[in-house]
């Protein structure tokens, strides 16, 4: 998988910490999963014990760089969820 297709790739929200906004709230178990996620996926998950929700979006914007060490390149992706894109130099 290359950074575009890690970029592009259904993600989860995980509800595991108390958020930085609000009540702080938390809620251990939860997890929000894209609505692509396969079913093995989800039905591993259920197993461990984890209480799923599905959503078309669960994160925002994602933009990454990835160093390539063995070329000594760069390489950007970004996420179809805003207008972000990855530029190295």
């Amino acid at each position: 998988m290359n950074v575009q297709e890690a970029s592009e790739a259904p993600n989860m929200t995980s509800y595991q910490m108390r958020a930085s906004f609000g009540e702080h709230e938390f809620e251990p178990g939860k997890l929000t999963l894209h609505k692509e996620v396969p079913p093995w996926v989800r039905n591993e998950l259920e197993k461990m014990g984890y209480r799923l929700d599905f959503d078309e979006r669960t994160s925002g914007p994602i933009t990454a760089i990835y160093f390539d060490q063995q070329h000594g390149t760069f390489w950007g992706g970004a996420s179809d969820h805003g207008d972000d894109y990855g530029i190295a130099w």
